[in-house]
């Protein structure tokens, strides 16, 4: 029991030294460096929020807020999922010549992810405000939200890590799909407002279930449809299980084609 303690306080250890070293380097591109974290977020909000309320008939209160919460979420698993998929590539000496083991590079990257979605919440602070969002207990519920979209984007990013280190394509085939996942997962748009015929198959889309719970937790205070989180369990677990067997299944192959 204590060495699996001690085996996850060192995983975590590494883990936390790798997304330090890759938010160093990346921040240390840009003039603005740890800032744009908060301040991309909040740029694409006003952009979106400025083009649609004019071309999109709609009566969604605060309209600005409700835009942000769904690009919060789609760059969490935009960035996470496209992360993990290229993670062990990109480390490839790491895993081959330290032996340190892939899954780390795929945690890391989601962690990283998951910090870049807590530096957005920064910048959500003011439009609360603004809008006058009351929050409620239902800010908890957050917890078990973000649990199950952590699942599923690890299911999801062991999945494409597997496939990408075989076939370089799905690099470019998973960016355009993500790319058209943004425009059918409800970020600026709400389900009942999309043509009715494919309401129903985007409903199970687990972008969208993960922005529709999010929102009423945070944005709204209300109870969501049982069914919103039957299905994102589903996918979680599905996704997680499904994951972690492939990958544990072609495990020595992945290293011997790195």
């Amino acid at each position: 029991m204590r060495e699996n303690i001690n085996k996850v306080r060192q995983n975590f250890f590494i883990i936390r030294q790798i997304s330090y070293k890759d938010s160093v380097k990346k921040t240390a591109e840009t003039n603005l460096g740890f800032f744009w974290n908060i301040f991309n977020p909040f740029i694409y909000m006003i952009v979106l929020s400025l083009y649609y309320q004019n071309i999109i008939t709609h009566d969604i209160d605060k309209f600005p807020a409700f835009v942000f919460v769904g690009i919060i979420i789609y760059n969490f698993y935009n960035s996470a999922s496209k992360g993990a998929m290229r993670c062990l590539v990109s480390n490839k000496n790491l895993i081959v010549r330290a032996k340190v083991s892939p899954d780390i590079f795929i945690c890391e990257k989601i962690f990283s992810a998951w910090k870049e979605v807590l530096y957005s919440f920064i910048a959500y602070i003011p439009i609360i405000i603004y809008f006058h969002v009351k929050l409620s207990w239902r800010v908890v519920i957050l917890i078990p939200i973000f649990l199950l979209m952590i699942m599923t984007i690890c299911g999801m990013g062991k999945i494409l890590a597997v496939a990408y280190v075989f076939f370089a394509d799905v690099d470019y085939l998973y960016s355009i799909f993500i790319m058209l996942l943004f425009y059918v997962s409800g970020v600026f748009l709400p389900l009942d407002h999309m043509p009715i015929q494919f309401q129903q198959v985007l409903s199970y889309n687990p972008i969208f279930l993960s922005i529709y719970l999010t929102r009423d937790a945070l944005l709204y205070s209300q109870a969501s449809h049982w069914t919103a989180w039957l299905k994102l369990l589903i996918w979680a677990f599905g996704l997680m299980l499904f994951g972690s067997w492939l990958f544990e299944k072609n495990r020595n192959r992945i290293i011997g084609k790195l």
